[in-house]
């Protein structure tokens, strides 16, 4: 475990984050600036392999590095509405395996969590938007499959039809909520999305998210009515293209977004008029870059100062 990191016990843990204090002896640090109405988290290799924030109605990237040794890799990060609590996957943690943290932005606290991290691999962390709801994959590989943590009440919620199926479940994703999830699964012998319903514990039939081919990285709008998803099913214009389903009507809806190159990693806004996504399109900074693209408009633009010359990737966005 990195010498900088502070680790609670599991009394404390996820519980600091949402009521904002600090254990005994640790000051917390001023609040940061109030946060932008919209932002994105998202890694990016720049400066090794670490983790961002964006303001999208502004410019400018700042990087969060949560760990002074060397050799941390820290990805995959998720954010509160917010934007005070933070979630995201680094390694080596638990016996070299990956961990879930989580950061108070308030506090400038880290947090190990004992209900979370064990000394398997926990990855793919995704938190609602109310940070009421963790969602995270543990397992090793051909073993994966997802876990929902209450973060008030600290138990892990039952997860019927989706722990002990033949196949892996990974990449969750959750409504503002927590009260949906969409996720990747082999279970049909092939990457496909799902989605399942915590509330009465329903994994619904959903032809559209599946096809012969890879069907990944899903998101889901924060009211819980659209599920995004990237693909390399047959009928695109290339490589990986974006997908956009309304679980409302059960249809695919047309997305203009798409290129023939490869546009994977949607990220959807609250009512889903909103996708943030990773391209290796034409007039990129360089490698992968995170484009924004308005459905009301059309528009698909390059975020000022958000992308760099490495590899930008696995965003999470938050916009109201």
């Amino acid at each position: 475990m990195r010498a900088s990191s502070r680790r609670f016990g599991p009394c404390l843990a996820l519980l600091l984050t949402l009521i904002g204090c600090s254990p005994k002896g640790d000051s917390p640090t001023a609040p940061p600036p109030p946060p932008p109405t919209h932002f994105t988290v998202f890694t990016s290799t720049r400066s090794g392999t670490h983790n961002f924030i964006t303001d999208l109605d502004g410019s400018g990237a700042t990087q969060f590095v949560l760990g002074t040794g060397t050799g941390i890799v820290d990805t995959h990060p998720s954010i509160t509405l917010n934007g005070n609590l933070l979630v995201y996957q680094s390694s080596p943690g638990r016996g070299g395996s990956s961990d879930v943290f989580g950061f108070n932005r308030i506090t400038g606290l880290i947090i190990d969590d004992d209900s979370v991290n064990t000394t398997a691999a926990e990855t793919d962390p995704y938190l609602s938007l109310d940070g009421r709801q963790l969602a995270f994959v543990r397992g090793a590989p051909g073993q994966r499959h997802i876990r929902l943590f209450d973060t008030q009440a600290r138990v892990f919620h039952t997860l019927t039809n989706l722990a002990g199926v033949s196949g892996e479940d990974w990449q969750p994703a959750l409504d503002g909520l927590g009260a949906r999830i969409a996720f990747v699964s082999d279970r049909n012998g092939n990457a496909d999305v799902f989605v399942y319903d915590v509330g009465t514990q329903t994994l619904r039939s959903l032809p559209l998210l599946t096809s012969p081919d890879d069907d990944v990285e899903p998101s889901v709008s924060g009211d819980g009515r659209f599920v995004a998803f990237a693909s390399n099913r047959a009928g695109g214009l290339g490589g990986y293209d974006l997908y956009l389903l309304d679980l409302n009507t059960n249809t695919l809806v047309p997305l203009t977004a798409n290129s023939s190159s490869n546009d994977r990693d949607p990220s959807l806004s609250q009512d889903g008029t909103h996708i943030q996504f990773v391209s290796d399109r034409a007039g990129g900074a360089g490698g992968r870059d995170v484009w924004l693209y308005d459905r009301t408009t059309g528009s698909v633009v390059r975020v000022t100062d958000q992308n760099s010359s490495a590899d930008d990737f696995d965003p999470v966005m938050v916009w109201p």
